[in-house]
């Protein structure tokens, strides 16, 4: 009797909270940005209990919610998909399914869902924001809430972590409460990362209503990404700039020189006049040249892989099942459990080469596609920021749902025409590229 109320009361749950993330969209953007200015403090949060041996969070609810509402729009799909990424999104999702079904049957639904739902939740996420219509005043609300709201309040985060914890480095580590302990850094990746993709959307935002204010905020959020000390987000922001001054327009490549130089002198004077910064140079300095853990990365990679491809013909070409476990040998004697922080990797293990291959069919158009003249050159950025990241980690669900501009149309990406409305007034949109 109680599974059976149960059952009832999440499935009334379910529909309401289907029809809220379809008739509010703008719920999502805050819970995304709850959990996205938490993960440092509570990287698990919103568990809400467990059922049948398996833990329920907020995420799953959401997730779920996506999906349903997604699948309710998924003709959209057609539309901002080419015949090709069409039928890769539904191999992907098939070989997903199947690994995740085989999991349960095999290790349980407890530990099979536990480790599918990285996959999950990334998949309702981009799902769900692909068949939005995403009106085109949509797209300019969605852009500065992600600025103002997740950009601003990671920085005050950011600030926060500084005053009580003090700047940390790489191999510094800070015990926040209970057993859990965090990284010393002000930033976890993925708060870096999303940093870097709202100092990208930023400049976005400038391009289209010329205001100063913008270009200040770009470069506020890069100073956070230098002190956060995430090397990954550190390369991903190189591959940006470089992008934007190669393919982007020459007010912005005049724009982004006078701020990097600026950026640079400042920061050579501070440390000049201060003697007290050579302690900052030198946390700074170790954590750009440390390379302990990629070298320990790199080792789990391969041993992954090995495994794979010894465990059969069917493993390679679909993956494991969920639940089947990342142990592996990281060094000599070093026995380590955890995912192995590369997105391809992961996607390799869970869902073959058939899923890997089918993800780059999804992702890699659109990005040399983005290379060509006339092509938003910003959006591109995102998407590089997804690729580069990607090598040494996951991809947090919390930060993806700026990706889905890449896909809000077929020829990649005029989602915005010359002209819309805001507010009440109109604003001239140009071309970017």
């Amino acid at each position: 009797m109680t599974t059976l109320l149960f059952l009832v009361v999440a499935a009334i749950f379910l529909v309401l909270a289907v029809g809220l993330v379809r008739m509010q969209p703008r719920v999502v953007y805050w819970i995304v940005s709850l959990y996205a200015v938490t993960a440092w403090e509570y990287p698990n949060f919103g568990t809400i209990g467990t059922f049948g041996g398996t833990t329920i969070t907020l995420g799953d609810g959401l997730a779920v919610s996506l999906i349903a509402a997604g699948l309710l729009d998924a003709r959209a799909v057609v539309r901002r998909f080419r015949p090709v990424g069409v039928i890769a999104v539904a191999a992907l999702v098939a070989v997903l399914a199947l690994s995740l079904v085989q999991g349960i049957a095999t290790f349980g639904l407890g530990v099979a869902v536990n480790e599918a739902r990285g996959f999950l939740y990334v998949l309702g996420i981009l799902f769900w924001a692909v068949t939005r219509p995403w009106p085109e005043a949509e797209i300019v609300y969605a852009e500065k809430f992600f600025v103002i709201v997740q950009g601003i309040g990671l920085c005050v985060v950011g600030v926060y972590h500084v005053a009580r914890y003090g700047l940390g480095g790489t191999a510094d580590f800070v015990l926040v409460s209970g057993e859990l302990s965090q990284t010393g850094r002000p930033l976890v990746s993925g708060q870096a990362l999303l940093l870097t993709i709202c100092a990208v959307l930023a400049l976005r935002v400038w391009q289209r209503d010329a205001r100063t204010r913008w270009v200040w905020l770009f470069g506020l959020f890069m100073v956070f990404v230098i002190v956060s000390q995430q090397r990954t987000v550190w390369l991903t922001a190189l591959a940006v700039a470089f992008l934007l001054f190669v393919r982007g327009p020459r007010a912005l490549r005049q724009t982004l020189v006078l701020l990097f130089g600026t950026l640079l002198i400042g920061g050579i004077l501070v440390s000049a006049a201060q003697s007290s910064s050579s302690g900052i140079v030198a946390e700074f300095a170790g954590s750009a040249s440390n390379t302990g853990t990629y070298s320990a990365r790199l080792t789990s990679w391969i041993g992954l892989i090995v495994q794979s491809v010894g465990e059969g013909v069917m493993t390679v070409l679909f993956g494991a099942p969920f639940g089947h476990g990342y142990g592996r040998f990281e060094g000599v004697g070093r026995w380590v459990v955890f995912a192995p922080h590369n997105w391809y990797v992961t996607v390799y293990l869970r869902e073959g080469l058939v899923g890997l291959g089918a993800m780059l069919i999804i992702f890699l158009p659109r990005f040399f596609t983005g290379l060509r003249a006339n092509r938003d050159v910003f959006v591109t950025g995102v998407l590089v920021c997804f690729l580069v990241y990607g090598w040494t980690y996951s991809w947090q669900w919390w930060t993806c749902l700026p990706l889905a501009l890449a896909f809000l149309d077929r020829d990649f990406p005029e989602a915005i025409s010359t002209r819309t409305r805001v507010d009440g007034r109109s604003l001239r949109l140009p071309v970017h590229g």
